[in-house]
């Protein structure tokens, strides 16, 4: 949940460098004033940007919970989780996983919208 896509350093930009790629998953409760066209907003934002970024993934929204898989170089997911965490859109995020991976298991999915059943069952099996 990008709260401010220009907030991020400049150094995101250096898509083209050679960083060490982590996988990181958390979860979130959305605030009620929070609609369905905000979600939808915010997946086509955060799509545009995490392509120009090297970052790829899944986010799933069940009810008011969400559940969100970042993956890209270690640098430029932890400034997004950072910007994250300050997102007034949504309380209580918890980090669930941070880890070092060889290769994206998103990669094909650029940044999509997805159950949270398919994220579970991606999971397990991948």
């Amino acid at each position: 949940m990008i709260r401010n896509l220009r907030s991020l350093p400049n150094w995101c930009a250096a898509k083209g460098t050679t960083l060490p790629d982590i996988r990181l998953t958390y979860v979130s409760t959305l605030r009620p004033v929070v609609a369905e066209t905000d979600i939808r907003d915010l997946v086509a934002k955060a799509a545009e940007f995490n392509s120009a970024h090297g970052i790829t993934g899944v986010l799933a929204v069940d009810g008011n919970r969400v559940c969100q898989i970042l993956e890209g170089p270690e640098t430029v997911v932890s400034a997004l989780f950072k910007s994250i965490q300050h997102d007034q859109r949504h309380h209580t995020v918890v980090m669930l996983e941070r880890r070092g991976i060889e290769k994206s298991g998103f990669e094909s999915w650029g940044m999509v919208r997805q159950k949270m059943i398919d994220i579970v069952q991606h999971a397990l099996t991948s």
